[in-house]
This record gives C-alpha cells, sequence and structure tokens, in this order.
C-alpha cells in the first residue's frame, strides 16, 4: 500500500489503474446455428436456421482491472471481464488482429467503469 501512496504523491493523487490482461488461445466444438439462404420454387430468398456441429478455435481476453485510489493506496474497486471469439477451424486468424477485435469489444466496459461516455473511433490494421 505505501508504494501506491507515493506514486499517488508524485502525481498528485490520482486515481490509479493497475492489473493484469491474460490473452490465451481456445479451442471449442460444439453444435453452431447459422442461417442458410434458400430459394422457394417462386424465387423467394428466405433465411432459415441451420444447426451443425463445428471445430472452433480462436482466442480468450481475461483482464482484472484494479482501481487504487492515489492519496490512502486503497484498493477502491476491482473488476474482471472475459471476451472471447471464436473462428472456424479453417480461418488462419492471427493472434493480433484478434487481440484488436477483443479489446475494442473490452474498451466501453471498461471506460464505463470511469465515465457516462461511449467510445466510437476505427482501427486501421494495415495500411
Amino acid at each position: 500500500m505505501s508504494y501506491w501512496r507515493q506514486l499517488g504523491e508524485e502525481h498528485q493523487n490520482p486515481l490509479i489503474v493497475t492489473g493484469t490482461v491474460h490473452f490465451t488461445p481456445h479451442q471449442r466444438s460444439g453444435m453452431v446455428t447459422r442461417e442458410r439462404e434458400i430459394y422457394d420454387e417462386f424465387g423467394r430468398r428466405m433465411v432459415r436456421p441451420v444447426r451443425a456441429y463445428r471445430d472452433r478455435s480462436g482466442f480468450v481476453l481475461s483482464p482484472t482491472f484494479i482501481f487504487i485510489d492515489g492519496r490512502s493506496g486503497i484498493t477502491l474497486y476491482t473488476e474482471r471481464h472475459r471476451e472471447e471469439v471464436l473462428y472456424d477451424i479453417s480461418h488462419n486468424t492471427p493472434a493480433l488482429s484478434s487481440y484488436f477485435e477483443l479489446m475494442d469489444r473490452l474498451l466501453p466496459s471498461f471506460l464505463g467503469a470511469l465515465a457516462d461516455q461511449s467510445v466510437r473511433g476505427t482501427r486501421i490494421m494495415l495500411k
């Protein structure tokens, strides 16, 4: 606690945010519902749900955020999240793009703990 208090004094008693982020590969198999387009005898398009067994792989992002009062060094709040993204096993999705996708999902929840504002933006991975 003295470490956080000292850090708070150096920066005029701010809210200190620390924690951990775990990013791990993940695999899951099971039934998946997908929509399939079919056309009737009159050429009208219809969408029907179809269930199929799929092997999927992806990533899990599990952060823990700890909010500390810079004046006293006391933990004010701890928040845990879990975000997961899964792809068909045939897709070779890079870990970095999955990481950014999961962080984009997580960011509004994290900022919601600090203020009542929404975040909008665009990220360009390759140019």
